[in-house]
């Protein structure tokens, strides 16, 4: 199909000039400059059916807006054919809620107006990616989003007008390693954070770091050799890191053991190795690169005391690597890198015209994806795998092999292989992040818990300085980080090691941290016993008259009760009912005191359970008005959280933990009331 004279007049700059006026609903995007900049698609909007018919553009939007919903979120699925076949109902029904009004066009640019990883001398890039379609509806304003993208060395992209470029036809094509070593060259030379580890010392990039104590050797570049594997003997060489699943058990992938060390030392048949590693080999040897560490090949996997000594090198392996590739849609090794792909969306041809108003070139205009699972890394299996949590996070660059697109990831970008870029959680260093997000993922050996964030830890350590690492959590961090909750039973009988309760690795599934903020701490940490991992904890501690599960405020009764039951209520409207089991909520009961608290329990409670006590770790004050409106003085209240316990053995003062609370209370308690020292198990 032909374009419409409106769309004709879509290209750079109708795009960036600003419109005389602006709707009400207009608003304003994140950076305030570009406020007013768009233009005018269609004066009607119910003029977009008929012009649909025989425009290929209008069509285009017309399909976008068929699969968002009014905040431009995708619905359905974008068909692979140039125009969407959908029921007739659905569109009259959509055709029907079009009312007088014009059709805006705003433009979309990429992030920072960054030209990455294109090193180029363009003063103030524009780098469009795309445009929004605002259209009116009788309820209000409907959108969606077109991506726009130019073809390498285009006008438009050399010029950085436009920053979107076109889907690789394949993973392995040659163009796929161009922008890979694209991608390493640019982020070497412009992202210092890019050369700092975790601790944040600086890696000289020039010069070759220490090899892993071994590696595969994949040959020199161009040449046939088979890959061996070799001891390095602290030799030094760039090499590639590989991040991958293992897959189940009928499906592991080949392992360097004591009976075939020396094999693999001689050599190892290509046949033998499964897709995944015969890619990954691939992909070190196409970038002009030697070495490549691959965790099942390089460590000896019936050597327990190897296995333990290399696990704690693994932060060195990941942060040193000149690049890890990830294997992130693939479930196990037989899988691959280069997964198929589908076939890519259409895209339809627009006339590039530059500043002073010549035509030069092209740019296209496809559908934005309306399912972002293929094309983001943390969709795929890997992402549920704990060993990939230290690998992510430690790794400075990084690029996915998704089932859609290739995805660079380093400490400064996270791009696709369209230049789009895309968020990503996997890096945030913050340590509660890192444990809620390792705790919830899956390990093939239980007993790894704690082993398979040592590296990471070991790195963090270097960052942290004068700290401890405690059973997965940092002495001076606390009581702050002990006030973790499940998100399911911790099933502790379940748990293969020997871990004390205060930790969240004594929990076999997912843990959350509450969110604490402007809190003071109202405990101290004495001591650990490392030998079998006591902690004691001095600080206040209140033996509960009753708990009462599930949680329900009404089963309080207290003084100015209505401000406690609002934040009470809040909360479990906020948190609770979409996270937790209501069999782990509790409500928290002191005879004859105003206090109203909640809890949140690390297992169901039985009828045994009747003594438990709560040990403040952090508190909160303040003041606020009477809750009668007038003017009196103020009321003094007081939040506090706690860890809850349960004696571990009658006539014995050690605790095992069996929870957390938050307690509510009016007025502030005495600063001399009496601190206890208790040992928790």
């Amino acid at each position: 199909m032909l374009l419409c004279s409106a769309c004709k007049r879509i290209n750079v700059p109708a795009l960036i000039c600003e419109l005389p006026q602006v709707p009400d609903w207009w608003g304003s995007p994140p950076n305030q400059s570009e406020g007013r900049r768009g233009m005018l698609h269609l004066q009607d909007a119910r003029q977009l059916p008929e012009s649909a018919a025989t425009c290929s553009l209008c069509a285009m939007i017309r399909d976008a807006m068929l699969r968002c919903d009014d905040k431009g979120t995708p619905l359905l699925t974008y068909s692979l054919v140039s125009t969407v076949q959908h029921e007739s109902r659905d569109v009259s029904t959509w055709e029907d809620c079009l009312v007088n009004g014009p059709i805006y066009l705003r433009p979309k640019y990429g992030r920072v107006k960054s030209t990455f990883p294109e090193q180029v001398d363009v003063l103030n890039p524009l780098n469009i990616t795309g445009f929004k379609v605002f259209m009116p509806v009788f309820d209000g304003i409907a959108s969606c989003q077109i991506r726009v993208f130019a073809s390498p060395n285009s006008p438009a992209a050399v010029s950085c007008d436009v920053g979107g470029r076109p889907s690789l036809p394949s993973s392995d094509c040659p163009e796929a390693y161009a922008l890979i070593n694209r991608w390493i060259r640019s982020c070497i030379a412009e992202h210092e954070l890019c050369r700092k580890t975790l601790a944040g010392s600086v890696i000289d990039e020039s010069a070759p770091p220490i090899l892993p104590t071994r590696i595969i050797d994949v040959g020199p570049p161009g040449g046939h050799t088979g890959p061996r594997l070799i001891e390095t003997q602290a030799k030094t060489g760039y090499y590639v890191a590989l991040s991958h699943c293992w897959g189940p058990a009928q499906k592991r992938p080949p392992m360097t053991t004591q009976s075939n060390y020396h094999e693999h030392l001689a050599g190892i048949s290509w046949m033998s190795l499964p897709k995944t590693y015969q890619d990954a080999l691939t992909v070190t040897r196409k970038l002009g690169l030697r070495y490549i560490w691959i965790d099942s090949l390089c460590i000896l996997q019936d050597s327990r005391s190897d296995w333990l000594f290399e696990s704690k090198r693994m932060g060195t392996v990941y942060e040193n690597a000149h690049l890890t590739i990830s294997a992130s849609h693939a479930p196990d090794s037989s899988h691959g890198c280069f997964l198929s792909r589908l076939q890519p969306l259409p895209s339809i041809e627009l006339t590039h015209v530059t500043s002073n108003g010549a035509s030069h070139g092209s740019v296209f205009a496809t559908p934005m994806p309306s399912d972002y699972a293929p094309i983001s890394p943390e969709s795929g299996l890997l992402d549920t795998r704990a060993w990939a949590t230290q690998e992510w996070l430690l790794s400075r660059r990084m690029v996915f092999y998704t089932s859609g697109c290739l995805v660079w990831s380093c400490k400064m970008i996270t791009q696709r292989e369209t230049g789009g870029s895309c968020h990503s959680t996997a890096r945030n260093p913050r340590w509660k992040f890192i444990v809620e997000k390792y705790s919830a993922r899956l390990l093939t050996n239980p007993t790894d818990r704690l082993i398979a964030l040592e590296g990471l830890a070991i790195e963090m350590a270097k960052r942290r300085g004068n700290d401890t690492y405690w059973f997965g959590l940092w002495k001076n961090s606390m009581p702050d980080q002990l006030l973790w909750y499940c998100v399911e039973p911790a099933q502790r009988m379940r748990c293969p090691l020997a871990v004390p309760t205060w930790s969240w690795a004594s929990s076999t599934h997912g843990v959350r941290f509450l969110d604490i903020q402007s809190a003071k701490n109202f405990s101290q940490i004495i001591r650990l016993h490392h030998e079998h991992g006591t902690l004691t904890i001095r600080g206040p501690l209140t033996k509960l008259q009753n708990i009462l599960s599930p949680a329900n405020p009404v089963h309080f009764k207290i003084r100015e009760g209505a401000f406690a039951l609002e934040r009470y209520s809040a909360f479990v409207a906020n948190v609770w009912k979409p996270l937790l089991p209501p069999t782990l909520t509790c409500t928290l009961c002191f005879h004859q005191k105003a206090i109203i608290g909640y809890g949140i329990l690390d297992e169901q409670p039985t009828p045994s359970d009747s003594s438990i006590f709560c040990l403040t770790l952090m508190s909160k004050r303040g003041s606020r008005p009477p809750l009668d409106g007038t003017k009196g003085r103020r009321i003094k209240w007081q939040e506090d959280w706690v860890l809850l316990l349960r004696l571990k053995e009658p006539n014995r003062d050690a605790y095992e933990r069996f929870g957390i609370g938050r307690l509510f209370r009016s007025g502030w308690t005495e600063s001399d009331q009496i601190l206890t020292e208790v040992s928790i198990h």
